[in-house]
């Protein structure tokens, strides 16, 4: 009894995290790829296009923040 409690629980955290997860990994491959073209375009160094992935995920978590109540 407690034990399928446990697991229901722990299969609702690995939703949950799983689930953000992905979010935060798309919005990342999104800010890096955008940056990625701008670098290309302007002859940058490409090392330059994970700024722009960082970029990304810090605006997103603090809107998300900025949006929402923990």
């Amino acid at each position: 009894m407690i034990i399928e409690q446990i697991i229901d629980f722990l299969k609702e955290a690995a939703k949950i995290f799983l689930t953000k997860f992905a979010q935060m990994l798309s919005i990342f491959s999104i800010g890096t790829g955008a940056a990625a073209i701008a670098c290309w375009v302007y002859d940058a160094p490409m090392s330059l296009s994970l700024v722009g992935g960082i970029m990304a995920l810090g605006i997103s978590l603090g809107v998300y923040w900025y949006l929402t109540e923990w």
